[in-house]
């Protein structure tokens, strides 16, 4: 793509998450009007999910008529360039009032990931990746950590019922003797954000989607990073494994999924 059509997309991505953002948090203020449905064991979703996937879809459409758009709620089609979105990645956080929650913007083409946008509305920070020009938060440059030994390195780790639960209790029990501290934060992708940060030094999603955490692993990738392949059909689910590279060959072993170093 040309350098101008990059520009253009980061620019208006930025302002349609700013956006979707606030719609979000005016919703989070009442959020006890909102009706909430269940799409699975503890997976909700609410008008406030649909409501803002519906204005990410209608600003791309108004901005990029010829780009496709893919999002949790509605789905989509893939494209030669397309658009991924996450409208409220933390449903449950934000349903229950806990303030770790997201909203995601992933502009794909030609199957690689060019721009990577998660905001934090609570706490007002957008965080944003251009492929090959690094990691920013809110216009400044962010790196992950130095973290080398798995003593001194804190995991944000995710868990969907949809996996075993077995498997989960075999990388947490691992993460444990090895060393590493951990949280379970509700947000995969606000969690990769954290790690381009800094805040955590690695992320673990056994199963998870592209809306969920295609931004994040391109912020972690530009903030210096490396991550597990994430790539193919972006409605299947699959495990997700980012970290700083001081760590990265014990978190591999640990979870079985083989890191570059």
């Amino acid at each position: 793509m040309r350098e101008n059509d990059i520009e253009d997309r980061l620019a208006a991505g930025c302002e349609i998450l700013r956006e979707a953002g606030r719609t979000a948090l005016a919703f989070f203020a009442r959020r006890a009007e909102l009706t909430v449905e269940h799409k699975g064991r503890q997976d909700f979703v609410s008008r406030a999910d649909r409501e803002v996937e519906e204005l990410i879809r209608g600003r791309i459409g108004e901005r990029f008529p010829a780009d496709a758009v893919i999002g949790e709620e509605q789905g989509g089609r893939t494209a030669e360039r397309v658009w991924i979105t996450d409208p409220i990645d933390g449903t449950a956080n934000f349903l229950r009032g806990i303030p770790y929650w997201s909203t995601t913007l992933a502009f794909v083409a030609e199957g690689r990931p060019l721009i990577g946008l998660t905001y934090d509305p609570v706490h007002d920070e957008l965080f944003a990746a251009v492929a090959g020009r690094g990691a920013r938060l809110d216009g400044r440059p962010i790196r992950v950590s130095k973290a080398a030994r798995p003593e001194e390195a804190c995991v944000g780790l995710s868990f969907s019922f949809r996996s075993p639960i077995a498997d989960y209790l075999r990388v947490m029990e691992g993460l444990l003797a090895a060393g590493f501290d951990h949280r379970r934060m509700g947000s995969a992708a606000l969690a990769l954000a954290h790690l381009a940060a800094g805040r955590l030094d690695a992320s673990f999603a056994p199963r998870t989607h592209s809306w969920d955490v295609l931004s994040g692993l391109l912020l972690v990738r530009e903030a210096g990073g490396v991550t597990s392949e994430f790539t193919g059909d972006p409605f299947e689910s699959r495990a997700a494994l980012a970290a700083t590279p001081g760590i990265a060959g014990p978190i591999g072993r640990i979870t079985g999924i083989p890191l570059p170093t």
